[in-house]
């Protein structure tokens, strides 16, 4: 399957004041347990420890659609709402490109 047709998210959360690691570590957590996405990179705001920002590439359609009606699923997302400050800001996406930068 050609990266393009795999969907994904690119999702913004705020943690609650001095909850970002729990958040972090859960979301981890969940990524790795679930085994829906086939690549994901989770980064912290440099200014703002409590912003984790999740770009996830689903191995399939089909990977996605299995794992948001996961009974994983629902508790990940009951456990992630209550740690946050805000709801959070998720955006459908494919990916273009996912490529090692050749550094002469």
């Amino acid at each position: 399957m050609a990266l393009q047709d795999q969907p994904a998210y690119i999702i913004k959360m705020r943690a609650k004041p001095g909850l970002g690691d729990k958040l972090f570590e859960l979301v981890r957590a969940g990524m790795t347990k679930s085994g829906a996405s086939e690549r994901f990179i989770i980064a912290r705001e440099d200014g703002d420890p409590d912003i984790l920002w999740n770009v996830e590439v689903f191995k399939s359609d089909q990977a996605k659609v299995n794992y948001e009606n996961s009974p994983l699923a629902d508790e990940l997302s009951d456990e992630i709402i209550n740690l946050l400050a805000e709801p959070p800001m998720r955006i459908p996406v494919h990916p273009y490109a996912a490529l090692p930068i050749n550094v002469s």
